[in-house]
């Protein structure tokens, strides 16, 4: 465990800590420890120093532990990861997956990471998450062969998430297309799907899932300076019984192996219906803005092959990929 982490893991409670008890517990001098509190900023945690007092966090965070998401998830679930990952920091968790090589069909791996570095949502826009406060993880599983309904993977991975995070009391949690799962049309959850391998398969997938789980004040003005939907968080007051971040990250994992299981089985027709019944979109004008052109109409749900349908002047039009959001009235 480096240094970083031992002291974080210290000043996790969000109280207060002298200079010189944390210097005792790290085996350090006092300037050492104010050095280290400083590298903090690179995991985007602010620490608050006070005079002659010491160093405290603006908020308690509870940090990821292995054995706890492991020992979370359900019985028939943990037998079949072939590996569990928690890591401090990596650039993505989905790109670290994708470094690990293949791996066999029903043996999925996950990996979860306190903090992602460059963490990436669509179409190029970074995901924002300060250490500790987000649910940054991917999983990697592995068709044997192409599934017929590839198309609509993303939005079965969708089904997943937006199952755990209901579980965990964002009970009004709805899906937006073609990636998100927001609250009040705030954006709570992120997915993004890659795929490696031969049109015939064997075929790797790994999905990668961002979380908001706790967002400061200068993350959520990041996050709505860069461009992104004004976010939500699952420590919200008014969405959540409070799940612990680590029973959230068993929850995830859980829910999305089971719908990449069910989706092997038979592609994405099980989970069309579930996903309609809790599509954001659909009834509303919206703003469909492609690499083309700017497409305004009412939204009318998705095809069978995962495509977004737009009222048009009384003319369905079908949308493959772009960026969609709701008209300001």
């Amino acid at each position: 465990m480096s240094t970083q982490q031992r002291l974080l893991g210290l000043l996790a409670d969000g109280q207060l800590h002298s200079g010189n008890e944390l210097a005792e517990e790290l085996g350090l001098s006092r300037a050492a420890v104010w050095k280290h509190v400083g590298q903090l900023d690179q995991l985007n945690l602010k620490v608050r120093a006070q005079a002659g007092q010491g160093y405290r966090l603006n908020a308690p965070l509870e940090l990821l532990d292995e054995e706890r998401i492991f020992s979370s998830l359900p019985a028939d679930i943990n037998p079949r990861l072939e590996k569990l990952e928690v890591l401090w920091v990596t650039e993505s968790t989905s790109d670290y997956l994708m470094r690990q090589g293949r791996i066999e069909p029903g043996r999925p791996r996950a990996c979860i990471a306190e903090f992602q570095s460059g963490g990436r949502g669509r179409r190029g826009r970074q995901w924002f998450a300060p250490a500790g406060n987000g649910l940054c993880l991917s999983i990697a599983w592995c068709f044997p062969s192409s599934p017929a309904s590839l198309s609509c993977l993303g939005l079965a991975v969708g089904v997943g998430v937006l199952r755990a995070l209901r579980a965990c009391g964002a009970k009004d949690a709805q899906l937006k297309w073609p990636n998100d799962v927001v609250v009040g049309g705030q954006k709570l959850a992120g997915i993004l799907v890659d795929v490696q391998g031969e049109a015939g398969g064997p075929l790797q997938v790994v999905a990668g899932i961002g979380v908001n789980y706790a967002l400061d004040e200068d993350t959520v003005a990041a996050i709505e300076s860069a461009g992104g939907l004004a976010p939500a968080s699952l420590t919200d007051d008014d969405l959540t019984q409070r799940v612990s971040r680590n029973e959230a990250a068993a929850r995830l994992i859980a829910n999305v192996i089971e719908v990449l299981q069910q989706f092997e089985r038979s592609g994405f027709s099980e989970l069309a219906q579930e996903w309609s019944a809790a599509d954001y979109l659909c009834g509303r004008q919206v703003v469909a803005r492609t690499d083309s052109a700017d497409i305004v109409g009412v939204a009318c749900g998705i095809s069978d092959d995962g495509l977004l349908g737009l009222d048009v002047d009384g003319v369905t039009q079908w949308l493959l990929t772009g960026d969609v959001s709701v008209r300001a009235a």
